[in-house]
This record gives structure tokens, sequence and C-alpha cells, in this order.
């Protein structure tokens, strides 16, 4: 797991852990476009002080006491759910984990038996992958009905848009070991281009700009999407927001259209060191979505945001590339 790092309550686990922050990027203000010195540069860089957190609170999720707290949390969310009228996004309050690019990761074990309420969504694209998956935790798919199920096994494309999963289902967070990390090493270096050239690593960057697409979708507003990478953010950041996605991002200038875009994607990004681990750590939350300008259809999510999957699949089907608003 993650280069020797995995969710274990050991000292080499990733229950609690110890960082120094790289890079924070906070919400904009609603008040405030810009800090006192007038600059528009909303980055607050490394700090080399150690500190300390849980998984559970780097997530923002529930970890209780014991597992069958956590089965009893999980099945008093899945009753309240079932027995509501109202069918929307909504209402789907849960702290459901989708592990993206899951490959035989034993992530979602450990989640269950550390006492996470769930449900534990593995997925990947190969289907050997989730076959192994299956026969290993087979005891998760029991046909007996008196058994809850918190564990299920996908297979599905990150970068076609993960049709398997309706918009804003996830309800407490995807985590990715190792996906965009290898996509962006694969991808080569960044470089300095105009729109007029092509650096031959476009395939790459439109693969990572459909992945973030697709976890974006399949997020409910203000949770998170974390991975793991040994690249640094100016690099890392750049390819997987895109570079005018990163630049709305970390600049608040006067045009209020980049900025009501950057705030209807993704906000509060937060990178830190893994002070044990050669390991950064990623963190970008989904942001609220204010209106409906966005996107538009059938399937609603929070603060009243339409989501249509047809659009949606349409803006995926054309790449991840640039457009005009």
């Amino acid at each position: 797991e993650w280069g020797g790092v995995d969710l274990s309550s050991s000292a080499s686990g990733l229950l609690k852990f110890r960082y120094q922050r790289v890079l924070t990027v906070p919400s904009i203000s609603a008040e405030s476009t810009s800090d006192d010195s007038g600059e528009n540069n909303r980055l607050v860089g490394e700090d080399n002080r150690i500190s300390t957190t849980s998984f559970a609170d780097w997530m923002d999720i529930t970890q209780l006491d014991t597992p069958e707290d956590a089965l009893q949390a999980f099945q008093k969310q899945r009753q309240v759910h079932d027995h509501s009228s109202d069918t929307s996004s909504n209402n789907n309050d849960n702290e459901a984990i989708l592990l993206l690019g899951c490959g035989t990761s034993k992530l979602g074990e450990q989640l269950l038996q550390h006492s996470f309420i769930g449900m534990v969504l593995q997925l990947d694209i190969s289907s050997k992958a989730i076959q192994l998956l299956k026969q290993r935790y087979h005891n998760y798919l029991s046909s007996d009905e008196s058994v809850v199920k918190r564990m299920e096994f996908i297979v599905d494309d990150a970068s076609t848009g993960l049709t398997s999963l309706e918009p804003c289902s996830i309800g407490g967070g995807v985590v990715d070991k190792g996906l965009v990390d290898v996509l962006h090493c694969s991808a080569g270096p960044m470089i300095q281009r105009d729109n007029d050239t092509n650096d031959g690593h476009e395939v790459e960057e439109d693969v990572i700009q459909s992945i973030m697409s697709s976890v974006h979708n399949v997020l409910r507003p203000s949770r998170p999407f974390v991975f793991f990478s040994r690249s640094e953010p100016q690099w890392m950041l750049r390819r997987v927001l895109g570079r005018d996605g990163y630049d709305d991002l970390i600049n608040v200038g006067e045009d209020s259209q980049r900025r009501r875009r950057s705030k209807v994607l993704w906000k509060d990004v937060e990178v830190v060191k893994l002070v044990d681990y050669d390991l950064l750590l990623y963190k970008l939350v989904k942001a609220e979505e204010e209106n409906g300008d966005n996107y538009e259809g059938e399937h609603m999510g929070a603060n009243n945001s339409v989501i249509n999957r047809r659009s949606y699949l349409k803006r995926l089907k054309g790449g991840a590339k640039k457009t005009k608003r």
C-alpha cells in the first residue's frame, strides 16, 4: 500500500499520521477577493512545523469505537434513507468511500475493521483485480439477507465518467492510492506552450482531466478527493486542475466569471508531506454548487444544483479541452 503505508494502528499506519504542510489554498471569501497586501495569490506556503492528525479527521468522516458500532450506524443511515419519501440526492446522507483504482488493496477491509461507517466501494478498470477481491472478501458478499452488505466491487473506467455511480452519490469521499500519480508520471514533464503547440502528452492530460471530472461528478458537495503522490504540487495541481483551473484556483482577479468558475469546482486544496514517508498527500474538496449554470438536467444535487448525466458524458466525450464561458 502506497509505498509501504497502509491504514493500520501500527506506527507505520495512517490511522494517525504526522505531517508538514506544503501548500494550502483556502476557499475564496465572499467578502474579499484579495489579501491585505492587495496581492491576488491565495497560496499558503510551506510550514516546517510537524502536526498530527487522523485519517478520519483528514477525510472528515466518522470513525467509531468498534466495528459493531459502525455497523449499527450504517444500518440506521440505511433505514432512514429507505423510509424517506425524499428520493433526491439531497436526502442521500451517507459516508460512502470510493476507492478509485483499488487494485488488490486491503484498504477497503481496513476501513471496516477500524470502525468507519462506509459503505466501501472498491472500483477498478481491471475485471481480474475485482474478481480477486471478490474471492478474497466473499464473506462481504453473502447471499444471507441477514448479513448487512457494506462493501461493493465495481468494474468501471474513471476516464469515461464512472457511469456505474449516480451523480452526488459519494458522501464520504474518494481515495486514490496511485492512479492519478501514475498517469501524471507517464504524461512526462509539463512544458510551457501556446495553444498551437502539441507537446505529445495531450492524451495523458485529457485522461487525467476526465478522471477529475468523473470524481467531481460522483462526489457530494463539500466532500474530499484524496490521493497520494511523490510529485510536487506546482506540477501535479496544474496537471489535475488544468493550467487555467490552477490559475483560477490560486489567483483572484477582477474577472468575476473566472472566480465563480473556480468556486464551482474545487475548494480548500491542501497538500501535506507525510513526515515518516517519502509521500505527499493531496486533498481537494468539491465546492458547493451555487446554481444550475454548470450542470443542466435531471439529477438534483446540494443547493438545488442540477446535474444531467447526458450533458456530462457529452462533455467528457469531447475530452478535457478548455471551454469558453
